[in-house]
């Protein structure tokens, strides 16, 4: 028999994980916390791994400058929010190889959004991707790490955009 292992899991299943002070994206776009989880720092954009995913490879994309809403978002930073996505895609395409993807944003709490800075989903999907385990136990397998995902991401993303990447 084979086990399972999401130890990152445990804390947002059972409640206990700590509501983090202030906005946890601001704090990786500005002070590189949450370091191992981010793949892209550009100048307008932050890129970083979903810490509860819906499949391996989920990032998140959202502009620096918190924002809770598309429409308080400039037209400039509209349009580095979708080249960022399109890095992502790219990168991921590279690292996983997907059928296909669910990309999206949830604006508002009624709309799912549980966190006040704007972001976009990223969610890589294959044709096999579904299995039991959601429908009989309410739980996902995820077959890699977020931090080995986030890692070959970060390689894909750099070498895409030559060595020093986007401006941080």
């Amino acid at each position: 028999m084979r086990q399972l292992w999401a130890p990152w899991r445990m804390a947002y299943v059972t409640g206990t994980d700590p509501a983090p002070e202030g906005c946890f994206i601001c704090a990786a776009a500005g002070s590189g916390a949450d370091g191992g989880l981010v793949v892209e720092r550009a100048e307008r954009t932050l890129t970083l791994m979903n810490r509860f995913p819906y499949s391996s490879g989920h990032v998140m994309v959202a502009p620096r400058r918190h924002a809770s809403d598309l429409r308080d978002l400039t037209a400039e930073e509209c349009l580095a929010l979708m080249e960022a996505t399109q890095r992502a895609l790219d990168a991921i395409s590279s690292v996983m190889q997907p059928g296909g993807f669910n990309v999206g944003l949830n604006l508002g709490a009624a709309a799912g959004a549980s966190v006040d800075h704007l972001h976009l989903h990223v969610v890589p999907r294959w044709g096999s991707d579904t299995n039991f385990m959601p429908v009989l136990a309410d739980v996902k397998v995820l077959p890699e790490h977020l931090e080995v995902t986030a890692s070959r991401l970060r390689e894909a993303l750099a070498s895409r955009n030559g060595a020093g990447g986007p401006p941080a």
